[in-house]
């Protein structure tokens, strides 16, 4: 699916008013916010001095998946667990939270990405605060930082960094694993990496030379 941009004529931006990503979510660049409205999930995102606004195509597909996921974890789960391994503005974990996530983890070895991303969660209406049952913990450094298992994990890396952190997302997942930012080239790999008995692959999405692929825990 692709996404569905539409842009505001004559009114100062330059940017798209928002993008339509899957088949309910719309991302909201900062400044256009209040401008648009719809019966769709809106998801207001800053992008910051150098993130994009999430309508890139890796983004895009993780965002997909996640809608397609999370009404089976709400269907079997009060409040599923997320982790979101290098968050970046966090457009994954909050569209996740929005989406009824529980307790959400967002993790990024930049600490201006997790302040960015903090900032998002708090444009979205969303606590920052900790707690286990539905807070969000917002966390420098990588996925050896984290230990436990959580209902879903998302991965939107380069392909190199998902394949040397197997080990660490696999033995953290504990119902859904997304991974997202694999250019054509090294799909291949990381479907190789991945098919070790642990998860096994339930799609894949392909856009514009970029895959993301599901996994189901076994």
């Amino acid at each position: 699916m692709k996404t569905h941009r539409t842009k505001r004529r004559n009114s100062g931006f330059s940017e798209p008013l928002f993008f339509d990503v899957g088949d309910g979510l719309r991302l909201i660049p900062f400044r256009a916010r209040g401008l648009s409205r719809s019966d769709r999930l809106e998801i207001v995102i800053d992008p910051g001095a150098s993130f994009g606004v999430g309508d890139h195509p890796t983004t895009t597909m993780a965002l997909e998946l996640i809608e397609a996921v999370m009404p089976l974890l709400r269907a079997s789960r009060h409040l599923p667990s997320l982790l979101d391994i290098g968050t970046g503005t966090g457009v994954l974990a909050v569209a996740g939270k929005l989406l009824g996530a529980g307790f959400t983890v967002a993790v990024d070895t930049d600490p201006v990405a997790v302040a960015s991303a903090k900032r998002n969660f708090i444009l979205n209406g969303l606590d920052c605060g900790t707690g286990q049952e539905s807070g969000v913990d917002l966390v420098v450094g990588g996925a050896e930082s984290i230990g436990g298992a959580f209902d879903l994990v998302v991965a939107n890396l380069v392909a190199p960094v998902l394949i040397r952190i197997h080990e660490q997302l696999t033995s953290r997942t504990g119902a859904w694993l997304i991974l997202s930012g694999i250019a054509d080239v090294m799909a291949d790999a990381v479907a190789a990496r991945y098919d070790t008995g642990r998860v096994r692959l339930v799609s894949r999405k392909q856009r514009d030379g970029w895959n993301g692929m599901l996994y189901e825990r076994l």
